[in-house]
């Protein structure tokens, strides 16, 4: 009987361990959304860089949103697998909307561009950027989507006005992570 007593204990704490640490990560996932808006917010406000937490090493620089889906995502500097946790990120070595060279976005597809599966050929993509202290929204529509293999094919930045959302390909796939990359290509709207 004590040992039944026992057994069941230890599943039951195990449970609630697992359990409690899921709500963990849930929560901060949540809060960090919360953070990473107000301090894009405050960017808008003062055409400042603010980091969304003190020990950041990050910054929101954009909010992307796409009209027919009614979602949006904010965008952080940097795309290192830390700043992938908690949102879509702008490859430092692409450009910037208005720029004439290719915009890099990339996030993951079980968050924060699970919508990118959703995009068709000639949906609108707003994205707002902060230029030379102007709020500055720049218009994109989805020319194209592909499958890449990141193993055999790098993006490719030109000297030109485009823009590319990347995510990990399969959507809803059991694993994470994989080689297979879903791309969308938009050009400016004119």
């Amino acid at each position: 009987m004590k040992l039944k007593v026992l057994i069941s204990t230890v599943i039951l704490c195990t449970g609630l361990w697992h359990v409690s640490a899921s709500g963990y990560m849930l929560s901060k996932a949540w809060l960090s959304q919360i953070l990473i808006k107000q301090a894009w917010q405050q960017t808008l406000l003062d055409k400042q860089q603010h980091k969304p937490w003190s020990w950041a090493d990050t910054f929101p620089v954009a909010s992307l949103q796409v009209p027919r889906l009614a979602v949006s995502s904010y965008v952080l500097e940097g795309s290192s697998g830390r700043n992938l946790a908690f949102s879509a990120t702008h490859l430092s070595q692409s450009g910037m909307p208005g720029q004439q060279k290719t915009t890099v976005i990339s996030g993951h597809n079980d968050s924060h561009f699970g919508y990118l599966q959703q995009l068709l050929i000639g949906d609108e993509i707003l994205l707002t950027t902060v230029e030379n202290n102007i709020k500055k929204i720049s218009s994109y529509r989805v020319s194209s989507t592909q499958i890449v293999d990141s193993k055999k094919h790098q993006l490719k930045i030109f000297n030109r006005d485009e823009l590319l959302l990347t995510t990990c390909y399969p959507f809803d796939s059991l694993t994470a992570g994989g080689h297979l990359r879903y791309v969308i290509h938009a050009i400016p709207v004119t």
